[in-house]
């Protein structure tokens, strides 16, 4: 329940920053539709230059933004070490412990899924204002289509929240994603009609709550299994190297689309562009991500950590912590562990 709480903030500090971004960009870029009056027009370079003010002005409000929440979390919380770990986690390097991370198998097929399922929602999200404006012809309509978005993940999270309990993180997992594939398949064939484009992205926004919950809801999983068979946690480069695979994907992705667009003959600042764009934007927004979410399916398929073997774990580090406190029975700790690692 904490991780959905931090979650939903999350989302919902993306939907504020999205409109307050859209606010900044209006009031300040203004509009292009003067430019683009006439066919085969280009923005007048006194437009771009007041658009790309208004970025840099969102850009550093944005900032400011980050800086007082990251000035909040480092005053504002204090570290708070466990009784699994112990001089053996802080004492071994980087490197052996990085070695060790990678050995973990839960840890690295749960990593591989997170990476495509982060490329497939990335290539969505890097395009998505293209696609909206040479594919669909709703430019106008982005940022109300990007609000109804993340509106519906965010009204989503509670019942993710109770699927995993219900079903299983892992089931819960799969089949939130598995929903992904239909409603970016229809993004292929969508007019540009915005009573046809609303249902489909709000859609599009129960898929992305299941990425924005589930996987690092699995991810304290993985570290209590590491935890149990090793007797050290290493949760910083669990969760560093968690958190590099987004960026990863983001870089791969925005890669992988400007290759693309300029192969398609993108043209910078043009206000109409060629069908041929159109297309390649369509399938950077459907059947790319519709791959990547197969292979992140395969993966999670693979995933050991089942809820049987998960309740294990956490009554095995339970029975560790009560002997640390000189409180646990040595046999009842022991038996558990040996149960613990045959699952």
């Amino acid at each position: 329940m904490i991780l959905c709480t931090g979650m939903f903030c999350e989302v919902l500090g993306v939907l504020l920053g999205s409109a307050i971004q859209g606010q900044i960009v209006a009031g300040i870029g203004g509009s292009t539709e003067k430019d683009c009056n006439n066919p085969g027009a280009t923005v007048s370079p006194e437009a771009r230059a007041d658009m790309e003010k208004a970025y840099l002005i969102g850009a550093g409000v944005m900032g400011g933004f980050y800086l007082v929440c990251a000035a909040t979390v480092f005053f504002g919380v204090k570290e708070r070490k466990d009784v699994e770990g112990g001089s053996e986690e802080e004492e071994a390097s980087f490197f052996q412990g990085l070695k060790l991370v990678f050995k973990h198998g839960p840890y690295v097929k749960l990593t591989m899924s997170f990476l495509f399922l982060s490329l497939a929602i990335q290539s969505v999200q890097g395009n998505f204002a293209l696609f909206c404006q040479h594919s669909l012809g709703l430019g106008d309509q982005f940022q109300n289509l990007i609000i109804a978005l993340l509106g519906a993940a965010i009204l989503c999270m509670p019942v993710w929240q109770w699927c995993l309990v219900k079903y299983g993180k892992k089931t819960a997992l799969f089949w939130g994603t598995a929903v992904f594939i239909p409603t970016l398949f229809t993004l292929l064939y969508i007019p540009g009609n915005p009573y046809a484009v609303y249902p489909i992205t709000i859609l599009g926004g129960v898929g992305i709550s299941v990425a924005f919950l589930l996987p690092w809801s699995m991810l304290p999983d993985v570290v209590d299994d590491f935890t149990l068979k090793t007797g050290t946690r290493r949760e910083a480069i669990f969760y560093s190297f968690y958190v590099f695979f987004t960026k990863f994907a983001a870089g791969i992705s925005l890669g992988l689309s400007t290759l693309s667009l300029e192969a398609a003959g993108y043209v910078t600042g043009a206000c109409s562009q060629s069908d041929v764009v159109g297309f390649t934007l369509r399938m950077l927004v459907a059947p790319a991500p519709i791959v990547f979410i197969i292979i992140s399916l395969l993966f999670l398929w693979s995933y050991p950590i089942t809820e049987e073997r998960r309740r294990h774990t956490k009554v095995a580090l339970e029975h560790k912590r009560d002997k640390a406190r000189g409180q646990g029975q040595p046999g009842a700790l022991e038996s558990s562990l040996e149960g613990s690692t045959k699952v």
